[in-house]
């Protein structure tokens, strides 16, 4: 049995209501986007969102019936439009400190252009939600660990103080320790990092 065609005129009016639905999804997306950022996510209330959305707390709750909605939408919207660093595209680079320098610049960056919502997460890490995006961020930097450690020449009464060493060069504390409390340049700091893994081997 076919289906009834639905007149020009429908399907224009119904393309238009999604258009205009997913515009205010992204509108939401990016407000609370911009409130984890600056006040992270236990602070961002739905009359936040709407406010900044220039909407009524009733389209918010349309599009994101809870926290965890929220929270997927922002997560989404901040990786679309500054992707986190992914471990897998250094694993063509043969040589281990310039992969490992790679890694940091990559790593130091979006930790430097990320400072301010990363350490909200780490802040509001009791909330459900941000301890998922937590437990993912720690299976991404065993990943990282785990590529980054390839290649290097490390005697067996070593290959502890190495592990430990290349796993602390990249943590979000420890750039944060560098860069703020030490004052030292993202140059500096892969420099140390570096000079670290490099030393951990003999």
């Amino acid at each position: 049995m076919r289906s009834p065609k639905v007149p020009p005129r429908r399907r224009y009016n119904l393309k238009a209501r999604a258009d205009k639905q997913a515009e205010t999804h992204r509108a939401l997306a990016r407000a609370a986007s911009e409130l984890h950022h600056t006040v992270g996510p236990s602070r961002t209330t739905i009359s936040a969102i709407a406010e900044r959305a220039g909407v009524q707390r009733l389209t918010v709750y349309r599009h994101f019936p809870d926290e965890e909605a929220i929270f997927t939408a922002c997560t989404a919207y901040s990786f679309e439009a500054d992707p986190p660093p992914r471990p897998d595209t250094w694993i063509g680079i043969d040589d281990p400190e310039e992969r490992h320098r790679t890694a940091l610049e990559q790593l130091y960056g979006y930790y430097r252009r990320k400072r301010q919502l990363l350490a909200n997460l780490y802040r509001d890490a009791e909330m459900p939600v941000v301890a998922a995006a937590l437990e993912r961020r720690r299976s991404m930097l065993r990943r990282a660990e785990e590529i980054l450690s390839e290649g290097w020449k490390v005697g067996p009464a070593e290959l502890r103080f190495f592990g430990a060493t290349l796993a602390h060069t990249l943590e979000f504390a420890t750039w944060l320790s560098l860069a703020e409390e030490r004052d030292l340049s993202d140059t500096e700091a892969i420099e140390l990092a570096v000079r670290l893994v490099k030393a951990s081997t003999r």
